[in-house]
């Protein structure tokens, strides 16, 4: 085939996946998949294209990547025996319908197996790192030509430590001669992680105007129908310590990290919620992740700003890695400084600032960051043009565009990325 229709049709591969996410898609899009209705509890994609090619000339030699855990059980040492207990007392009260009675047998069946197991890495998490070295590797195999050397970070968080290192393992394992350095600790939290009460230079946002609150209570509540959904479960919720905007966002967690897990659940558990509950609920969660972490009008967007420190990392270092003989920067963190990276960026169109909750889905899309979600700069040079650098930007392993001018389909110049990002926006 032809070099250049090759390339053509790379393009259109790249242009392809960029639509299927389109706005009007959101709604198909979570009915569609069994995991994506879970938003960041999701699952990582599959059937990633291989990237465009770049122009004539121009090879990989450097990959700056900014990933997310794999895979886990649910956080929080209370979680699961607060939800048992929960769901014990409703039903020594006899409070609970013949459907919710069918829910609480099933969650007390695979109850002991979740126990102990609160936010720690799966199987599925390992093999997820494992597969995406494995991508990098067979995307970009000039960048691991002769003795290649990698820098490595992570959150102290042990299913971050434990995604990096399998991560790194299967690219030892593809390329022996690989030599790398790993680390982890808080004193890299301030690019890792701002976010967290644990960074040294973590500062509070400023809560959020009643005006954002009465708005999202007011679409949680149209889009939303919580009655009739715990109406399938209780008889009445009175006495039993529940909560009902945390114990439904509780259940959404619950039942949407099943997905997660190395062990087949009862479909009771899996099939809790209908299809259009599962696109209702995710409405909710999928406004409430834009409010948290994205550019929303009206509200102390700092989360979202301080991932500034990141971007000037990601600069920095690579001048520093171009100079000492680093071939690929790997940070290992979480959803919490995934989501406001790629809104800080504009990844995709993520950094629109909308007023209209209704409108949010349009553009925000919380099941972009499932779990081992990650972010990917490729850069390229060329012998012929050795001053002019392009990048290449990967979102989930499917290439992403960012609010500037494109060089070649699917590929900036760095120039123009430095320019617009070298700098603090906090």
């Amino acid at each position: 085939m032809n070099k250049k229709l090759f390339s053509a049709i790379l393009a259109l591969a790249c242009a392809v996946q960029l639509s299927a996410q389109d706005p009007q898609w959101a709604r198909e899009d979570v009915l569609s998949d069994p995991t994506r209705w879970g938003g960041t509890f999701s699952m990582y994609p599959e059937g990633q294209p291989l990237p465009p090619r770049p122009p004539k000339g121009y090879k990989p030699f450097y990959i700056s990547h900014m990933g997310r855990h794999g895979a886990r059980f649910v956080d929080g040492s209370k979680f699961y025996p607060g939800m048992y207990e929960l769901w014990k007392t409703a039903d020594e009260k006899g409070q609970l319908t013949p459907e919710g009675k069918k829910f609480f047998e099933a969650y007390a069946e695979v109850y002991p197996r979740l126990l102990y197991h609160e936010g720690i890495l799966t199987q599925k998490g390992q093999r997820q790192h494992r597969q995406i070295a494995g991508q990098i590797y067979r995307n970009y195999p000039e960048v691991f030509k002769g003795k290649t050397r990698a820098e490595l970070l992570s959150t102290e968080s042990s299913r971050v430590i434990v995604s990096m290192m399998c991560c790194v393992d299967e690219l030892n394992t593809l390329d022996p001669d690989l030599t790398f350095h790993v680390d982890y600790g808080r004193s890299y939290y301030p690019v890792l992680v701002p976010e967290s009460s644990s960074c040294p230079t973590f500062v509070p946002r400023v809560p959020f105007p009643e005006e954002t609150l009465k708005k999202y209570d007011d679409f949680a509540k149209a889009v939303f129908d919580e009655e009739a959904v715990l109406g399938k479960w209780f008889t009445s919720t009175e006495g039993i310590g529940l909560d009902r905007e945390s114990f439904m966002y509780n259940m959404m967690q619950l039942v949407s990290d099943f997905s997660n897990l190395d062990f087949a659940v009862p479909e009771v558990l899996t099939e809790a919620f209908t299809p259009e509950e599962r696109y209702g609920i995710w409405r909710v969660q999928n406004y409430s992740d834009y409010l948290y972490t994205a550019k929303a009008p009206g509200i102390d967007i700092r989360r979202c700003l301080e991932m500034s420190v990141t971007v000037k990392d990601i600069i920095d270092k690579f001048e520093e890695d171009r100079a000492n003989g680093v071939a690929l920067r790997m940070r290992f963190s979480h959803d919490t400084a995934l989501a406001p990276l790629i809104s800080y960026l504009g990844v995709n169109g993520m950094d629109a600032s909308i007023a209209n909750p209704y409108d949010v889905e349009k553009v925000w899309h919380s099941y972009d960051i499932p779990m081992a979600c990650n972010f990917q700069l490729v850069f390229f040079r060329s012998k012929k043009h050795p001053d002019e650098i392009l990048i290449q930007v990967l979102l989930n392993g499917f290439c992403a565009t960012l609010p500037l001018p494109e060089a070649a389909p699917g590929f900036y110049r760095w120039s123009d990325f430095k320019e617009k990002f070298d700098k603090l926006a906090i």
